[in-house]
């Protein structure tokens, strides 16, 4: 196992270093400081390098793209129903950042920060501390996000957080992916262990509703984007994914082509998936999609539903989440 570092750029006047870290069969993870970004997952197959996420190569688009791109979110990933929520009967309302609600912790996020960095046994470790007069969650929380590559291509991202007040803490890699040879995404097939979905409103908040699935919504077999498209559009004339499917813990999904797969597990109980092209939007606006995003974390607006999962963060202990992205070669 190796880990280098070099410098990304710069931002706010502090230097954004980006590490890999690579394996003995040549697969590789690369890292950014900025946002503790997701910016590489490249895998060896015959000699020949095949990246397996949607990356920018400069910090600058980084900074300028609105999808978030392998960064990390929170501290509450998703949304929350207008800024606000209850803990222990005290109300708390914060700025909003998306029409009436809070998206992705808010303008403050932790997507909008450079990490302090280090190396612990082969392993990248990125620390910051957010502040409530910041952000306006309560309390100042105190994370350490944890990025690892095992010899068997499996990647780890472990979020530990401790607050000096109880708080919410719900927060996930918005990593993209396309693990066909081809430019866009619709021949990827999909499998995701899930049974129901959530409903939203309007501004894609959840209501509160658990729905069974619909064809369109259908992952439990293998099944590719373009047939889910297909069938999406047959069951309510939509063109895109944009959902949360409720999972069980452990093994939540895996994607694959003919030549590769990778599987999805976590400790949480949700999966937003989202079809996309962060690298070219206007192909996005077209149904041109190039990616899907795989966002395992507590259902969204957690704090707002009773069912959806616990995201409360007690004072003084501190918690950790795992997400897990295991990369195998299909023969």
């Amino acid at each position: 196992m190796e880990v280098t570092k070099r410098q990304f750029g710069t931002y706010k006047d502090e230097p954004v270093y980006l590490y890999t870290i690579e394996n003995n069969q040549k697969t590789k993870i690369s890292v950014l400081t900025y946002a503790a970004t997701w910016q590489n997952f490249e895998v060896n197959e015959n000699g020949v390098d095949h990246s397996l996420i949607s990356h920018f190569d400069n910090l600058d688009d980084y900074i300028k793209t609105p999808y978030q791109v392998g960064k990390t979110v929170g501290r509450v990933a998703g949304r929350i129903g207008n800024a606000s929520f209850k803990i222990d009967d005290k109300f708390y309302k914060l700025p909003p950042n998306d029409g009436e609600n809070l998206i992705h912790g808010g303008s403050n996020g932790f997507q909008n920060f450079n990490f302090t960095s280090t190396v612990i046994d082969n392993k990248v470790v990125l620390t910051h501390k957010f502040l409530s007069a910041d952000d306006g969650f309560p309390g100042d929380l105190s994370l350490k996000i944890t990025y690892s590559l095992s010899p068997e291509n499996e990647v780890k991202i472990s979020y530990s957080a401790i607050n000096t007040e109880k708080t919410l803490f719900n927060p996930t890699c918005h990593v993209y992916f396309n693990v066909t040879d081809s430019e866009d995404v619709f021949g990827q097939g999909v499998k995701i262990n899930s049974k129901s979905m959530l409903a939203v409103d309007s501004s894609k908040v959840p209501t509160g509703e658990i729905l069974p699935l619909t064809s369109g919504y259908d992952f439990k077999k293998f099944k590719t984007i373009s047939k889910a498209l297909d069938d999406l559009k047959s069951d309510n004339g939509k063109l895109e994914f944009d959902d949360t499917f409720v999972t069980d813990e452990n093994f939540v999904a895996t994607i694959k082509s003919n030549k590769r797969a990778v599987d999805f597990s976590s400790d949480r109980n949700g999966l937003v998936i989202f079809t996309a092209n962060p690298n070219d939007p206007k192909k996005a606006d077209e149904r041109q999609y190039n990616s899907l995003a795989m966002e395992m974390q507590t259902l969204p607006d957690a704090i707002n539903h009773s069912g959806f999962g616990n995201i409360i963060l007690p004072r003084g202990k501190e918690v950790t989440y795992t997400n897990s992205y295991k990369y195998r070669q299909i023969n």
